[in-house]
Order: C-alpha cells, then structure tokens, then sequence
C-alpha cells in the first residue's frame, strides 16, 4: 500500500525514531508536546471563543478547554479526548482537531485533559472522560447549549475513551448523545496479529511495538484488557448505541481492530459510517492545517455531527 507522497516526504525529512520504549517518559511528552504545539491548525476552521475551566470528578478536578463556533442559538455540545497512547498529551497536542471539530460541526467542544498513564493507570482515563460527559449534560444550558444533542469524540486512545463512555453511559442510562466520533481509536487491547499489524509492524510513525508499549503503561495488570472500558469491542453487547463515525488510516497497524469494531456496531444494529483513509497513517487528523487527507476526514466528521446533531 502507497503512503501518500506527502507524508512520505515528511517522513523522509525526520530524523529517525529509536521508539517509545526507548525513550524516557519526560522526554517523550516533552517531545509530543513541541512537535505537537508547532502544528497549524485549518485556517479555515475559524471559532468564536475558548475557555479554560476545570470541572469535577471523584476525588478531584479535570482541566477542561471549552470552544464555542460562530454559529448562534442551541448547539450541539460534543466532548473530545486527545491522542497520545493513554501515557502523552493535552489540551494543546489536539488543539487542531478540537477546533476543526467545532467550526465544521457546529458544535460547541469540550476538550478534556484526563489523566495520563502510568501515573493514573485504567480505568482512571474512561473515568474522567465519562465525568466530563455527564459535566457537559449537566452544565449544558449554562454553556449555551442543547442537553438533548451531545455527542463524543476521539482521536487514537481518546477514541477508545469515546466508545467506552458511549457504552458506560449506555448501562448508566444516560446522558445519552447522538453520534461517537472514533478517529482511528483500535477500541480493542491487541492480542491477535492482525494483516494491518503485520504490514505495518514497523510503522510508519506508530509501530507494533509502540502499541505494545502504550498498553502497558496503560494497564496495571493484563487481565484489565477484558473491561469493556480498556478494550469497548468487548462489551457482552454492542446494542443500543448512538450512531459512530468510525475513520481509520491505511498505512497504520491499528487498522484492521478499529474497523473489526465498526464491523462489531454494525452487526449489533448500531447505524455506523466506517470509512479508510488512503495513504493515511496513524495520527494523521493532527495535520489537518496542511494535509487534504487530514482535511477531508475532520469534515466528514463535522458533517457526521450536523447530520445526527441536528435539533
């Protein structure tokens, strides 16, 4: 499979990645955070106004980031988890998909800054995303939104977050939104070689060992992979969720589980919009500002909102 020539020639430019493992934490979260901050947003997804807040949950506080489109009346409210493999990122490294996500979908995004492993190992991450979740329910009205119009969205482990709040929220018996939103999240702890994990066992970007790596810092002990809150495709029952939006990349080894999830929802009755990305890798969303990959998936996004968001 072709990356696209792009990427390719990025790619080509970095100077190369011994891979996580390899790499002191500190360094590796410092690293993501200045190569992530340096990215340019759309400059056509153009917001109204952010907010910082921090919001509760048990034991503690969750910094949140809100973004309010130029769009006026009731809006939808979507809640984002950022990438970074459960262990790296933050309210900046995602900034540019945040914003995309509010202009294009015309709704006003809370971005959430859970806990990062391995300090706050499972289920710490899924705990303060469903916090925000039900925050966002609650304060609705007050931000100027529609508490009968959420929705949930993700990048990567903030896609997993997305899916496993979907479903918590499911057997909590609510809030219930109207659309999930899972940008290449695998949704699944792998245990399987899948053709996609094979291919691209040695990335580019991601590798298979870096999969690898991610969860272990993400989970205190193996068998944590079984909760459907570490791995949603797990759950005894996929029935009655909201419609997903599910992208994923061609040229990434998590492919093939988070369209194995998409497959799961559809099977179980969810309405689901799966759609590969070709040329694409794992991350890709980040480089929406220069990258018409990127571009076309965090519309298709936006437009997936609108269309299940609507009042």
């Amino acid at each position: 499979m072709a990356i696209d020539p792009q990427i390719a020639q990025m790619l080509a430019a970095m100077p190369t990645w011994p891979g996580v493992r390899h790499v002191p934490l500190d360094i590796l979260r410092k690293s993501v955070r200045e190569s992530s901050i340096a990215i340019p947003p759309a400059a056509d997804a153009i917001i109204g106004r952010t907010e910082e807040r921090l919001v509760p949950r048990p034991g503690g506080e969750i910094p949140v980031r809100l973004y309010w489109p130029e769009a006026e009346g009731r809006l939808p409210i979507t809640v984002y988890m950022h990438g970074g493999g459960y262990v790296v990122g933050d309210l900046d490294t995602q900034d540019m998909i945040a914003r995309a996500l509010c202009a294009w979908g015309d709704s006003i995004v809370v971005s959430v800054d859970y806990r990062l492993a391995p300090e706050h190992p499972f289920p710490a991450g899924p705990e303060d995303a469903f916090a925000a979740f039900r925050w966002a329910a609650d304060n609705a009205v007050e931000l100027g939104g529609d508490p009968d119009r959420l929705a949930l969205a993700g990048d990567s482990a903030g896609g997993n977050f997305a899916c496993a709040v979907a479903l918590m929220a499911r057997d909590a018996g609510g809030p219930q939104a109207r659309a999930v939103i899972n940008i290449y999240g695998p949704c699944n702890c792998p245990e399987t070689e899948t053709p996609s994990a094979l291919e691209f066992a040695d990335g580019p970007l991601l590798t298979q060992d870096d999969v690898s790596w991610f969860w272990e810092q993400y989970l205190s002990d193996p068998a944590q992979a079984e909760d459907y809150r570490a791995s949603p495709v797990r759950a005894a029952s996929h029935a009655g969720l909201p419609p997903h939006f599910v992208v994923t990349a061609e040229c990434d080894p998590s492919r093939d589980d988070a369209e194995f999830y998409a497959a799961k929802l559809a099977d179980a009755g969810v309405t689901v919009e799966a759609k590969r990305y070709a040329g694409m890798v794992h991350g890709f969303a980040s480089w929406v500002g220069f990258l018409p990959g990127a571009r076309e998936a965090l519309k298709d996004a936006g437009a997936f909102l609108k269309t299940h968001c609507a009042a």
